[in-house]
């Protein structure tokens, strides 16, 4: 690029061979001054605008800590995965997540379950309630009703 620049002359002190003064080899993002505009505009999308590609870093400055600073993101951890009888393919992060990620027909299951372990336990405590009155009604107590 110094064969378009146009050579000064007459005759300069200048410490330059040109008329644009100091030239630096190394410039930033599309020769923006200011790299807070560098942002994608959200997740994979990037930015046409400035010309920013998806996938590519941001240039503006984050404090470190921000959640938005690069390394403060961290890859979530799994914590189980519904098919992993299967070979895996739906690891969940939270037990949220797990109940989101499952079809009608597991949740079905899970709340047919449920429902015949509380049968299973209501029928425990009522036998339970049955022995604790026939006991006291064998010492001759009374029970009170509720």
């Amino acid at each position: 690029s110094k064969s378009l620049i146009k050579k000064i002359e007459s005759k300069s002190d200048a410490p330059a061979e040109n008329h644009l003064g100091h030239q630096e080899k190394l410039f930033n993002f599309h020769h923006m001054h200011n790299q807070s505009q560098v942002r994608s505009r959200g997740y994979n999308i990037g930015n046409a605008i400035v010309g920013l590609p998806p996938g590519a870093p941001d240039a503006y400055y984050t404090q470190p800590g921000s959640p938005y600073h690069p390394d403060f993101i961290r890859k979530p951890e799994m914590i189980g995965d519904l098919d992993e009888a299967e070979g895996g393919g739906r690891p969940y992060k939270s037990d949220k997540w797990a109940e989101r990620l499952r079809t009608k027909e597991e949740k079905d299951a899970i709340a047919a379950a449920k429902k015949a372990e509380d049968e299973l336990m209501l029928g425990n405590v009522r036998k339970q309630i049955m022995m604790r009155q026939a006991a006291a009604r064998g010492r001759g107590g009374t029970i009170a009703r509720r």
